[in-house]
Formats: C-alpha cells, sequence, structure tokens
C-alpha cells in the first residue's frame, strides 16, 4: 500500500517548534507510530523508543530518571501510557531545560493510545508544557488524496467550488475512511475478525491499564447497545437500566470508552453558552467498520438494509469524518448537534471564528426538497448573521442552491473539490 500522508503532520511539527512536549493521542492501529517514526527520521530527528518492548518497558519503570535522562537529544516515547510512572521525571526535566537556549522546545515527542483526560498524572504533570493532537484513523480526504482544504475550511470561506463530480461508491469510502491495515482488506469476513481481535485487543488489555473494572464483561455490551442507538441523545438513564449497571459506574465506562477512542460524542449547541453543557449529547461509533462489527452488519450490504438504518451509518460516518477533519483543518472549530424543546434539530453545527455557524443536515436520499432545509433555514433566522452557511447532504451529484447561503451538496464535497 502506497503510504498515505497524515494531514496532522504539520501542525505537529509547528507545535514542536514551540513547546518541550507534544502528545500524540489516538487509538491503536491508527498509524500514530509510523507517524512518528517518519517525524523522527525526516522532519524532526530524534530517537525513537516503543514502550511496546516489554525490556524497554521494565527498564523505564525500574529508574524513570535515569532513563530520561539517558536522552541527550529529542526523543519519541511511543504508547507512554505503559510507563506513567515517567510523567514526574517529564516535567522535571522540562523545567530543567527550561534554561537552556531552545528552552528544550521540541525535546519529548509522545504517543498514547488513551486521550490525555484518562492520564491526569501526564496533563497534571505537564500543564503548560504540553502541545496535545490527535491522529485518528484515515480521514475519507486523506484517502482520497484529492485536496489539501479540508471541507471544514471550505465551509467557512467564500469560494464554494467544492463539490466534486468523480464517481465512487459511497459505501466504499465509507469501509475505506478506517484503520490503515483494514485497507489490505476486502473480504467482510476478514475485516469482521480484525475488529473482533481489534476490540478484545482495546477491552481486555488497554482497559486494565487505566482503570480498577469489576464488571469488564459489561463493556462490549454497553459498546454493542451504544452503537445500536448511533446518532440519538444520551440517555444514561435507559444505558443504566439496559446494561444493569449502577449510574456512577455506567458515566464512569462510557467516558473509559470515549477516552479510548471507541465512541464519540458530540455535545449540544446553544446560542448561550452556560446552555450547552446541561444538554445531552448525541453518542456515536468512531469508526464505520467498528460499527458494522458492533451491528453484525456486512458494509456493502448496508443500501440494500432497511432506510433509517442506513440513515444512521451515514450521519455516523459524517460525525467521524467531521472529527477527524477537526485535527488538521486551518479553522479552528468546534462541532455539536442542535435541538430544541419545540423539535427544531440540525445533525451538526460547526461554531468556527467568532462565533460563527456551518450547518449541516444528512439525509440518505438521491434528490432533496425545500421541505429538508426548514430546520436549517429557521437556524439561520433565529442568528442572523452569525449563520455562515447551511448545507445539506445527499446522494445526489450536483451543487443546488436552495436560498441565501442554503446548499445542497454530494457527499462527494467531504473529500472532493471541483
Amino acid at each position: 500500500m502506497k503510504e498515505i500522508r497524515r494531514l496532522a503532520e504539520d501542525r505537529i511539527i509547528k507545535s514542536l517548534q514551540s513547546f518541550p512536549v507534544v502528545y500524540i493521542a489516538g487509538p491503536r492501529q491508527s498509524g500514530k507510530t509510523t507517524l512518528v517514526q517518519n517525524i523522527a527520521r525526516t522532519r524532526h530527528k530524534a530517537d525513537y523508543i516503543t514502550f511496546d518492548d516489554l525490556q524497554t518497558r521494565s527498564a523505564a519503570q525500574k529508574d524513570p530518571e535515569t532513563f530520561i535522562r539517558s536522552f541527550n537529544g529529542p526523543v519519541v516515547l511511543d504508547e507512554i501510557q505503559m510507563v506513567p510512572e515517567l510523567f514526574r521525571v517529564l516535567k522535571i526535566v522540562v523545567d530543567e531545560n527550561r534554561k537552556r537556549k531552545d528552552a528544550g522546545k521540541g525535546r519529548f515527542l509522545l504517543t498514547g493510545s488513551a486521550n490525555v483526560m484518562a492520564l491526569p498524572k501526564l496533563s497534571d504533570a505537564l500543564v503548560g508544557r504540553i502541545a496535545l493532537h490527535y491522529l485518528l484513523p484515515f480521514s475519507a480526504q486523506e484517502i482520497s488524496k484529492s485536496i489539501s482544504t479540508s471541507f471544514i475550511d471550505r465551509a467557512f470561506c467564500e469560494d464554494l467550488s467544492y463539490a466534486g463530480r468523480k464517481e465512487e461508491s459511497l459505501t466504499e469510502v465509507m469501509r475505506r475512511a478506517s484503520f490503515p491495515e483494514l485497507l489490505n482488506f476486502s473480504d467482510p469476513s476478514v475485516c469482521y475478525e480484525w475488529c473482533n481481535g481489534y476490540m478484545n485487543t482495546i477491552l481486555q488489555r488497554d482497559v486494565r491499564l487505566l482503570l480498577e473494572i469489576e464488571k469488564i464483561a459489561a463493556l462490549p455490551d454497553l459498546l454493542r447497545l451504544m452503537a445500536s442507538r448511533t446518532g440519538g441523545l444520551l440517555n444514561e438513564a435507559s444505558l443504566t437500566r439496559d446494561c444493569e449497571l449502577n449510574h456512577i459506574t455506567l458515566k464512569k465506562y462510557r467516558i473509559l470508552l470515549e477516552n479510548l477512542f471507541l465512541t464519540l460524542s458530540i455535545p449540544a449547541w446553544s446560542m448561550n453558552p452556560g446552555k450547552r453543557l446541561v444538554k445531552s449529547p448525541k453518542i456515536y461509533i468512531s469508526d464505520l467498520n467498528l460499527l458494522a462489527y458492533l451491528n453484525n452488519i456486512d458494509m456493502s450490504n448496508l443500501p440494500g438494509l432497511d432506510r433509517k438504518l442506513f440513515g444512521s451509518f451515514l450521519e455516523n460516518f459524517v460525525a467521524a469524518e467531521l472529527t477527524k477533519q477537526l485535527t488538521f483543518s486551518k479553522i479552528r472549530a468546534r462541532l455539536y448537534h442542535y435541538r430544541t424543546a419545540s423539535g427544531q434539530e440540525v445533525d451538526f453545527i460547526l461554531e468556527g471564528p467568532e462565533n460563527t455557524v456551518a450547518a449541516i443536515e444528512v439525509k440518505s436520499a438521491a434528490k432533496v426538497t425545500a421541505h429538508d432545509f426548514r430546520h436549517l433555514e429557521a437556524l439561520r433566522n433565529d442568528i442572523g448573521n452569525k449563520f455562515k452557511r447551511g448545507f445539506v447532504l445527499y446522494q445526489g451529484s450536483r451543487i443546488v442552491p436552495f436560498g441565501s447561503d442554503l446548499w445542497a451538496i454530494p457527499f462527494s464535497s467531504l473529500w472532493q473539490q471541483a
């Protein structure tokens, strides 16, 4: 397989020029090791150490300070969550290096298969000293190799010439925008076995490194239950009842799954930032192949399945793609969903510079009508000049204007540009 350039790399290099510690978080098998090895070899010369190696891990655990001080220059420490003993020493060495001419910038490039929020000892020790980046599985934009500008960047700019005309199988793009290793598999049964092994590794190995779990058998059940409700509002009371867990345990397990990059939580948007915190997020599975595995569905058969189920997969795909693009887009935006008590609902809200908004609706149909824009129109009328643009993604091939700042665009617009 020809190497696919990771679009987050430039952001990471920029951080290495400004911070003493850069942490790349992402799920296992998302390509972190390949990326940091390439960076250490070409753009930021550094030694490379992986704690997947038992001997190296044992040496670091036995004498963390001697281990860290044995490196005179920049070093990559891969899968550092396996050796939490290093966190305190890293802080000491980073503070000492501040006296150097270069202030120790770019000294430590760390990777981990858990969100830094799941590693409080690391985040607490290095607060103010660390830049955080995410490397998720391939985005549709990365595998298409057609453009370097993300849909998110284009959504907020004035140029609207970004709908691709190339004919592609949508379900094939959904399948390939995933873990690098899965690009080598076309047989659904092989993909299923890979996902099965991946899930077992995460839930049996990585979970134990992060949290004391009493009912570890409940985690796969919780994940499958969440997969069956993808795109729905989080209802912890219902999950608690169906999984037979108490409320505190359920919340702890749900946050753990998110910190291991198995699920996505998209918060609610409101014009009043204070109200966002009390509204329910929407829940998705982080990867489409994992979603298909959890629902025991062959991805290639998706279009022939129940329309509502296919629609939920499409929405999940858009949630995952936008989340990935946020890791490398030039415009710093945040992703939300929108729902009001009166029933007005928009699938996704991108809040960009100066609180401007690009809104997105997802439709599984090949054609759209003015009726499909009613919620976008209502939002535009509510927020006035903060509304930058509204889109309905659909399975057609043309860009069609539906009024001021409202557009029907093909799904391929997420990864292609005319």
